[in-house]
């Protein structure tokens, strides 16, 4: 069966390269690039079955397949998610990110600045599989005069073009996590509306957290140490959730006031650097180390918190759509997937 899947592979990767001539005013050497980097992954895969029989794995690497396979199977049978083939095999690769995210956003201003691509359309956020590709061009915004953010990325969607695989990336992931971003990945095969990039991530984010809670509980049980650290961990999130709120609410009430950019910019970076002091008195009200160390990672700018607002937008949205369900993700999800472009709130919508 396995020698069926190279011409097949073979004619996606070749479709794959010839979109690229149909396409114009997007970058063709970007458009190359991503290219060539899809079609290296999508040729590299293995089975997974195969590669958990691999003598070359570790015990913990075996674990981490296992458990995707077991996550892929409840979030199609439990949460009805989109089942195709992705996440059943794997690539393994030579460096510890996937790819790089960079976005972009005016410093005296929450305003993203958004790429435009074919199909997709509107992004505030651009991938690059070379690093050195992404520092061009984070440097090039930056000169600009861009506040900018670019982050490793251990795992993405195709959103159902190509069968997304396992990447070795990934199984660097804490069980959790891993759950949660297989979920997330594969809500974005079932749900996704163009040009409302925010509500998409959003509602993954919120979908993969609420199913993994869903699997550990019947994996585990309600009491078992793996729920209940999980349970601590999304209450950690609430605590970090409320403080970045709050953050961004002093930004955006200081960006419209009717004062010169050059004294919003001074105040701006007083802001950031009184928030990075106080955010350890927020400690106590964690009991895990998870969001701890946010403002020592990075340089916090207006591009790292729209970054965050895109994967945490309203929240209470989602709690309220799933309260109308009844509590039932499942069936939350279904009705997620009954909806028109039309019918997103503004508010999540890529300007």
């Amino acid at each position: 069966m396995r020698t069926a899947v190279w011409p097949l592979r073979f004619v996606r990767v070749s479709a794959l390269l010839l979109c690229i001539v149909g396409l114009s005013g997007c970058g063709i050497g970007y458009l190359w690039h991503v290219t060539v980097g899809q079609a290296t992954i999508l040729l590299h895969q293995r089975p997974v079955e195969d590669v958990l029989h691999d003598t070359h794995l570790t015990p913990q690497e075996q674990h981490k397949l296992s458990l995707i396979l077991e996550v892929r199977s409840f979030a199609v049978t439990q949460l009805d998610l989109y089942e195709s083939k992705s996440y059943t095999t794997f690539v393994q690769l030579d460096r510890p990110y996937v790819s790089y995210n960079l976005s972009a956003a005016a410093p005296d201003a929450f305003k993203p600045y958004v790429w435009r691509f074919p199909i997709l359309g509107s992004m505030p956020y651009k991938g690059f599989f070379d690093k050195d590709y992404a520092l061009r061009e984070q440097h090039a915004l930056e000169e600009q005069g861009y506040d900018t953010y670019l982050r490793g990325v251990g795992a993405y969607s195709t959103l159902g073009y190509f069968n997304d695989p396992v990447l070795s990336s990934m199984l660097a992931y804490d069980d959790t996590f891993l759950i949660s971003t297989i979920i997330h990945e594969m809500l974005h095969q079932t749900v996704w509306f163009k040009g409302s990039i925010s509500f998409n991530e959003s509602l993954a984010s919120f979908v993969g957290e609420r199913g993994t809670l869903a699997y550990l509980q019947q994996r585990y049980g309600a009491d078992s140490p793996e729920h209940q650290h999980y349970r601590a961990l999304r209450a950690d999130a609430l605590v970090f959730e409320e403080y970045m709120d709050a953050l961004i609410e002093r930004l955006e009430a200081l960006y419209h006031e009717p004062i010169s950019r050059a004294d919003k910019l001074q105040r701006k970076t007083q802001i950031l650097a009184a928030a990075a002091a106080a955010y350890p008195e927020v400690f106590p009200r964690m009991q895990t180390m998870g969001y701890r160390n946010f403002f020592e990672r990075r340089p916090v700018n207006n591009a790292v918190l729209l970054a965050f607002r895109v994967y945490h937008r309203d929240t209470a949205f989602f709690e309220q759509a799933l309260a109308e369900q009844g509590g039932d993700l499942r069936r939350m999800i279904a009705y997620f997937k009954t909806l028109r472009a039309d019918q997103i709130p503004a508010k999540f919508r890529t300007r």
